[in-house]
Order: structure tokens, then C-alpha cells, then sequence
């Protein structure tokens, strides 16, 4: 009856009708324009016809996974007009679907997510396979469901679970739906069709009253007032404790849902519109949705490294670390989680059984949340292999060093992985300041090596910085984003500098900090203001779980490879701490002080011997106006990504802020740096430098910034 590059309208047995989604491009279904187009003209001949029922499948191994991100730019640059005409259009192919003269049963496989459910929803009855998860996520996107999903969600379960399913943004199995009353049968894939098919047997017979179901959805929500308004406040408390306001589409969805819940379905729908038009003109919707898109967009680069050889990669069957500890225990955890065994090689005992210790843990964790049996975490454990012997090496094709950071130690140990190794194996070093090319040195064939740099916690931390040397081979980075991606991980190609990307722009803030520090300002004000502004932990708080040590070691690398903005001619307020045995969490004194807390996790308070020491430097320590501390900050670290974006250090803008969020929790709400730089205008970051550069170097914008600014242009056009 109708077939599109997307969809067909088939005539099929029982005189039913059947909607399948069958997209020719791609492995997956999405509401892109031409879907929603072809579903228009699909539906139009449906309504049409007379049959007894209609059911919708999906010939991909996913039902629908959502609109398509790529067209949002499209769709939300339009006027206010424009995009409620829009969502009008969708809507009714929507309602369409609920107002159909005979009954509509949907088969769920795979993925249902956000517009993707929205369709599922408008359907009478929904019937599931075991192995599907359906979900709204667009809350976490910035924006909410707009194509009846906070409508719908609320009349067919109840007012808490659309509230929680809304706002949390996740998925959700298919037997947790079926508690929540949003589908009505659950069944095992192979059987998913047939009994689709019989369910609608049973609504086009009156067997079952699907009426009933459509009155409850076209009617407000059938709960009392007060219930109802008690149910919002409590969740709004929990979002905004969870989400310190910085999210503002879970809070929008509650007060939407809650106002609608006494409205016909119509008139709910056209509410929910215009709160969509509103989130999808806000700073955080861009920022959530180029998340989105980052991803995607760094996953598929790192794949076509490989992709543009001759042929595939062969997987690697053994890795080995070198360099055990907690952060070499870390890694070899997270080789094992993915099923690729590792030996774990050090000079010291006591250094492997600390590594054994940290992949146990992480088990026994994994254990005690349900992720897994104690039999299966017994058996990844017993896929790494601790050795004190060199010759237990000889057959790893993939070695990441991950000794101390000091140069002749990592040179000696890269240089004895040179001679011991197959010529076709690959050397990384997982060092976090330390040149590339230095340390290439050792090697006779360097080619063969670059950085691979992990972030601390590594089972926690997304990113993995894969340091490009000036000999390191096309294969060599190929092979080194292939095996991040198998372990989980976000490669993020990179050139060597000092610092490399993250440290070296993270480091630009710490300089800034110490200079605010020397200006009499209060740490913990600095990390009040910064923690309040969305950072994971203030810039002082950071530097206690790095290490103090650390810390000053990487200043003086910082230093001596970009002396003119990196200036440490005197002693820095954290060198002064460092010089009198504060070291951080380390030993529990730094900036704060630290003792166990629950779980042994270090819980930090304040140290007044520390603000003494830092009073004797700089006189006793002022709050200044919090803009002034976020722009002293931001600055610096804003400039320095520049140099990284004009030195080729990095090559796109969007790689850049990846790297800032998934390397140190940069707020995903702000996008990035460049994101950043982009919502406050470039014009005014240049001024807002200008009025510091008293201060130093640090805050002198690039040239490319001041030409950008001239030209009124943007990182994301």
C-alpha cells in the first residue's frame, strides 16, 4: 500500500494492517525528516482504509532509537512560529496514531527511545521483547519529550514513575515497564510478532477493550490535585539536590507535567510545545546536544583511524602493564572488565600485590552492586597475571608503561621493552607530563610507541589521551584507539607538548590560582565559587587529590616548556604547603585536611595550619567578587586551549571540550571551554582578558581569538 526508503504499509494477514520500520540507510531506525515525512503519507493511506487492526514492527535489530540529533540544529534554529507548526505536524501524525477508527499494537524490539517511545505510547497497546529497553532521554539532552511523551507517559502509568522516568533521562528494561503499567506483555524476541499479532486479534474481537485504555490517555491524569502537587515538590527537591539548578529540563518537565495533569490531551500537548520551543533555545540544550554529537563524533574518528588502513586491525589477545600500584592495577582492572587478559609486571612485590588489591576491589564492588556473580569476578581476576619476571613479557602485543614518573627510570624500562618485545608490538607510556618525543628516544623503533595517557580513577574516567610522537606511526595510533575503544574508553588524538591537552590547559587554571592565592584571595572561596559554577571539585581540592608533589613537579615541566605564560620565577603558595610536608589526600594534609569517612573514602575539612602558612605569604586571606574569580580562572585555561587549537596540538574544538569533560569533569551544562568561550562571545572574552593582562602573560588572548572576535565568529558556527 505505501513503501518508502524507511518504511512500508503492507496489507497483511486477519485483515490487519502492518507499519514496519525498515530504514535502507544505516543499521538503525530514527525519526529523521524523511521518516516523519514517509510516516505522514503512510499513516494517511491507514486511516483511510478498513481493516480490523494495525500493528508496527521494525526489521532493525532496534525498534526506533530516537530522532535524529544531526537535524536538531535545523529544527531549533527555526522561528518560534515555525517550530510550533513543526511540533504540530508531528503531533498530529501522533494523535493520528491514537485516533486511528480500529485498534494499533506495536512490537518493541531492541531500542524504543525518546521519539522512538513517544510512537509506542500513542499506540493502544504495547507488546515487548525480554531483551528490549525503552527510555525518554531527552531531559538529559537539555530539552524534554515533545511529542506527547509527558502526556502520554502520566495517563498510561502514574504521575511519580512519568515524573521519575522523565526526569532520570534513563533506560529502562522491559520487565521494570511492565511493573510500571507503560507496556502490556512482555515475551522472548523469537515469539515478540506472533504474539503482537494475537494481542491485536483480541482488541479487533473486543476480547480486549482498548477503549478503555485511549479514554484514560485522552482524559487529564486520574489522580487528586493534592497527591499530585505533593508527588512534584518532592521530586523537584530531589532533581535540584541532585542537579544544583544547573539543569533546568528535568525541573521544566516537572512543572510541565504537573500543570497538565488537569488537561485534556490536546491541550496538554500544545503546553508541552511551547516548554519545548523555550528548553531548545537554552545554553544548555546546545551544550547537552553537542555532547551528544561529540561523542559520536570522536568515537567515529578514533574508529577511522583504523578503517583507513588497508585492512582491520587483528584484536589484541594479551596486553601486559608495566609498573603495578594502584594506577597499574587500574588499568589492568579495566583490561580484564573487557575480556582482554593482561599481565601485570613489576620490580617489587609489595607494588604487584598493591595491584592485585585495586583490581579486587573493583570486583568486589562490582560484586556487592549485582553487576556480578563471585564466581565470574574470581575468574576476571585470575585473567591478570603478576610477574616479577621480564621473560613472562615476551608474548604481550600491547604493553603500556606505567612506572614512576621519573625520566631515567621510564627511559631504561621503555628501552628494555624495546629489546624483549615481537618487532609488531606496541609500546605506550602512560606518563602525564613527560615528552613523547623524549621518551622515544630509547627506543630503536619508535614507530611503534606513543603516550597512551589513562586518567585517575581509570574505571572511572572516560578519556584516554593517545599522544601522537613525531615518529609515531599511522598503525601505531590506529592500533592504540582501537584497543581504548575495547576497554571503554574515549580516545582523544593528540600531538606531544608539554603537558599535552588536558594537563597542559588544566595547568594554565592552577597558575591562575596560585596568582589569586599570592593576591590574599581564600582558597575556599576560590573552590566555593568554582564547585558552585559547576567544577567537580575546586581548583585547591583538585590539587589535594593530585598530590601536592605532583603538583610542583608538573609546574616546573610546565615551566621549562612554555616559560613565557608558565612564569615560576618564586615560590608558588602550593610549593610553600609542599615544603612543609603537606602533600594532599596523600598523607591527609594539603590545602585541607583529610581523615576516613564512610567506606575509608578521604572526607576533607578545613585546615587552618594551612591557611596560616598561606596568610604568612600573602597577608590574611579576602573574599573578592565569585565573577572575578571565574573569570581569573576561566581565562587562562580559555587562552591556553587556543594555543593547543592554533599549535595543531589538537585539531578541532569539539575534541577540545571532549577531552576538558571527560578528562576532569569540565560541567557537561557549559559544553567545553570553546562552548563556553561561544555563549559568552568572544568580543567579551577578549575584553575581560584585556583588563587583566597586568597580571601576566596568561592572559593575553591568541591572535585567532582576536581575530575571530573581529569577525563575530564562533568555535560552533
Amino acid at each position: 500500500m505505501y513503501s518508502g526508503e524507511k518504511l512500508s504499509l503492507t496489507k497483511i494477514e486477519n485483515d490487519f494492517l502492518e507499519l514496519n520500520f525498515n530504514s535502507t540507510e544505516g543499521s538503525v531506525n530514527k525519526l529523521d525528516k524523511q521518516t516523519l515525512d514517509e510516516l505522514h503519507q503512510a499513516l494517511t493511506i491507514a486511516q483511510q482504509q478498513k481493516v480490523a487492526g494495525l500493528i508496527l514492527t521494525s526489521s532493525k535489530k532496534a525498534f526506533i532509537v530516537g530522532a535524529d540529533i544531526t537535524q536538531f540544529k535545523q529544527m531549533f534554529d527555526a522561528s518560534e512560529d515555525q517550530f510550533l507548526a513543526s511540533a504540530k505536524h508531528i503531533n498530529g501524525m501522533m494523535s493520528c496514531i491514537e485516533d486511528m477508527p480500529f485498534p494499533t499494537v506495536v512490537a518493541i524490539n531492541g531500542f524504543a527511545l525518546g521519539g522512538g517511545l513517544e510512537v509506542c505510547l500513542a499506540c493502544d497497546a504495547r507488546i515487548i521483547s525480554t531483551q528490549a529497553r525503552i527510555g525518554l532521554p531527552e531531559t538529559g539532552l537539555g530539552i524534554l519529550p515533545g511529542w506527547g511523551g509527558t502526556v502520554r507517559l502520566p495517563r498510561l502509568s502514574d504521575f511519580a514513575t512519568a515524573l521519575e522516568w522523565i526526569t532520570s533521562a534513563r533506560q529502562y528494561s522491559a520487565q521494570k515497564a511492565q511493573k510500571s503499567g507503560i507496556v502490556d506483555k512482555v515475551v522472548e524476541p523469537e515469539n515478540l510478532r506472533a504474539e503482537a499479532l494475537s494481542h491485536l486479534v483480541s482488541m479487533a474481537s473486543g476480547d480486549i477493550d482498548y477503549c478503555l485504555t485511549r479514554k484514560r490517555k485522552l482524559s487529564p491524569v486520574d489522580q487528586e490535585q493534592s497527591e499530585i502537587s505533593a508527588i512534584a515538590n518532592m521530586a523537584k527537591a530531589m532533581v535540584m539536590e541532585k542537579t544544583a539548578g544547573h539543569y533546568p529540563a528535568p525541573i521544566k518537565a516537572i512543572e510541565l507535567i504537573t500543570q497538565s495533569a488537569s488537561l485534556s490531551r490536546d491541550q496538554a500537548i500544545e503546553k508541552e510545545a511551547g516548554v519545548f520551543y523555550e528548553l531548545s533555545q537554552s545554553p544548555e540544550a546546545r551544550a547537552l546536544i553537542g555532547l551528544f554529537v561529540g561523542d559520536q563524533f570522536v568515537a567515529r574518528k578514533a574508529k577511522s583511524y583504523a578503517n583507513a588502513l588497508s585492512k582491520s586491525l587483528p584484536q589484541i589477545s594479551q596486553a601486559a602493564v608495566v609498573g603495578a600500584g594502584i594506577m597499574g592495577g587500574g588499568i589492568a582492572y579495566q583490561s580484564v572488565i573487557k575480556g582482554c587478559p593482561v599481565v601485570m609486571k613489576d620490580i617489587a612485590q609489595p607494588a604487584l600485590d598493591l595491584g592485585i588489591s585495586e583490581a579486587k576491589k573493583l570486583l568486589n564492588k562490582a560484586v556487592s552492586k549485582g553487576k556480578l556473580d563471585q564466581t565470574k569476578a574470581s575468574n576476571i581476576l585470575a585473567m591478570i597475571r603478576p610477574t616479577l619476571e621480564d621473560t613472562d613479557l615476551q608474548n604481550s602485543e600491547f604493553v603500556v608503561e606505567a612506572v614512576v614518573e621519573h625520566l631515567p627510570v621510564k627511559n631504561a624500562v621503555l628501552s628494555a621493552l624495546d629489546k624483549q618485545l615481537t618487532d609488531d608490538a606496541i609500546i605506550v607510556s602512560n606518563t602525564s607530563s613527560i615528552s613523547i618525543n623524549q621518551l622515544a628516544q630509547s627506543l630503536q623503533n619508535p614507530q611503534r610507541f606513543c603516550g597512551m595517557h589513562f586518567f585517575n580513577p581509570v574505571h572511572v574516567m572516560p578519556l584516554v589521551e593517545v599522544i601522537r610522537g613525531k615518529h609515531t606511526s599511522d598503525k601505531t595510533i590506529a592500533a592504540v584507539c582501537n584497543h581504548a575503544l575495547r576497554l571503554g574508553k574515549k580516545p582523544i588524538v593528540v600531538n606531544d607538548c608539554p603537558g599535552f591537552l588536558v594537563n597542559r590547559v588544566l595547568f594554565a587554571q592552577c597558575f591562575a590560582m596560585e596568582l589569586l592565592l599570592r593576591d590574599g584571595v581564600s582558597f575556599q572561596q576560590i573552590d566555593q565559587v568554582m564547585e558552585q559554577w559547576g567544577m567537580p571539585m575546586g581548583p585547591a581540592y583538585l590539587m589535594d587529590v593530585v598530590g601536592l608533589d605532583t603538583i610542583v613537579h608538573c609546574y616546573s615541566v610546565m615551566s621549562e616548556g612554555i616559560p613565557d605564560r608558565f612564569v615560576n620565577d618564586d615560590t608558588t603558595p602550593t610549593e610553600l604547603l609542599l615544603n612543609n610536608g603537606r602533600l594532599g589526600q596523600k598523607n591527609g594534609n594539603g590545602y585541607y585536611s583529610y581523615s576516613a569517612g564512610k567506606g575509608g573514602r578521604p572526607e576533607k575539612t578545613l585546615n587552618t595550619e594551612s591557611i596560616n602558612l598561606l596568610e604568612s605569604m600573602s597577608g590574611k586571606s579576602e573574599e573578592i567578587d565569585p565573577q572575578t574569580i571565574i573569570d581569573r580562572l576561566l581565562l587562562p585555561l580559555a587562552i591556553e586551549m587556543n594555543h593547543c587549537l592554533d599549535e595543531g596540538i589538537v585539531d578541532s574544538a569539539i575534541e577540545a571540550d571532549m577531552a576538558l569533560i571527560w578528562g576532569v569533569g569540565f560541567p557537561p551544562f557549559r559544553g567545553g571551554i570553546c562552548r563556553w568561550m561561544d555563549e559568552q562571545g568572544l568580543d567579551v572574552i577578549c575584553q575581560k582578558a584585556d583588563s587583566f593582562k597586568h597580571i601576566g602573560e596568561l592572559y593575553k588572548p591568541t591572535q585567532s581569538m582576536q581575530d575571530m572576535a573581529s569577525a563575530g565568529k564562533k568555535y560552533y558556527p
